[in-house]
């Protein structure tokens, strides 16, 4: 599972308190990237405490700071971590994240299960994600993550090396929920067979296809039991993800810019990033699409 491919695109999250920046990161979950623009998806929960209500929206607290560790490469042995692999947060939404009680002050509340997080981008690098797909019984899934994210396992204290350790489980879907309003936890899941630890929370779960179909929302330690998020059966997955193309796996919702000959010259997730782009003096005209970021071929939306 350390598939350099892989781990450009899954990630572990990390936070430190910038008032105390010799003081070891602490590990939190897993993210994966979901677009070539530096958009991720996690779970909520991996990043609920991390965050308060500001202005009936979220944000991170002040004594917090949120990083994803990448690592360009598979790493043997002890190294020293260069400072560019840290990927701050650079921005974060959730649907309905914010809670406002009566005569009580706004409150983080986890009402979807999902979070997409803005780090700095990586090439081209994505997982193709399908909202298509229906979790049923007896089939088999695998998730990925970073399992006992820093565990210090062995006593060594804060001075030890930082593990960064992908892990993989093959699990049968034993259960799958719908969405239920009126629950506390209303987004639908799916529970799996599997031994999925902490520290995977937020990590994709892949379909026998090898398409990411929801991500790992929590684990039950010992008893062999996982629970997933879809990203099918909801509308929640696309307003939270909106340049993932859920229905074509492997496309995204975007502008592009196209040339005299209605080729695509450049994409971007608003039109007026075209003015930033090396390929500016060759777009003629923009459009939103669905496109195929590997062929070019685009579909108007």
């Amino acid at each position: 599972m350390q598939d350099s491919a892989l781990r450009a695109n899954i990630l572990p999250l990390f936070s430190f308190d910038p008032r105390s920046p010799q003081e070891r990161p602490q590990g939190h979950g897993t993210t994966f990237r979901v677009d070539p623009w530096g958009w991720c998806a996690t779970a909520f929960h991996v990043v609920e405490d991390l965050l308060e209500a500001r202005c009936q929206a979220l944000a991170l607290r002040d004594d917090v700071r949120l990083v994803a560790l990448e690592l360009p490469h598979l790493v043997f042995g002890s190294v020293p971590l260069p400072a560019d692999c840290w990927k701050p947060l650079l921005g974060l939404f959730s649907v309905g994240g914010v809670e406002t009680p009566p005569l009580a002050r706004p409150r983080v509340r986890n009402m979807t299960e999902l979070a997409a997080i803005s780090i700095a981008p990586s090439g081209e690098n994505f997982l193709t994600v399908d909202g298509r797909w229906r979790p049923r019984i007896g089939e088999k899934v695998m998730a990925l993550g970073f399992a006992e994210l820093d565990v210090d396992h062995q006593e060594e204290g804060a001075d030890r090396a930082m593990r960064q350790y992908l892990y993989g489980s093959v699990g049968s879907i034993i259960q799958t929920t719908p969405v239920q309003p009126q629950s506390s936890r209303p987004w639908p899941t799916f529970r799996v067979e599997a031994e999925w630890p902490g520290g995977m929370s937020g990590g994709p779960v892949f379909n026998e296809s090898g398409n990411v179909v929801g991500l790992v929302s929590a684990g039950l330690v010992g008893e062999r039991v996982g629970t997933a998020t879809p990203f099918s059966g909801w509308d929640i997955p696309e307003r939270t993800f909106p340049t993932v193309d859920l229905i074509n796996p492997g496309r995204l919702k975007c502008w592009v810019g196209l040339d005299s000959n209605d080729d695509v010259v450049a994409a971007a997730r608003r039109p007026d990033h075209f003015d930033m782009s090396p390929s500016k003096e060759s777009v003629v005209r923009t459009a939103f699409v669905s496109l195929d970021p590997k062929s070019g071929e685009y579909i108007s939306i």
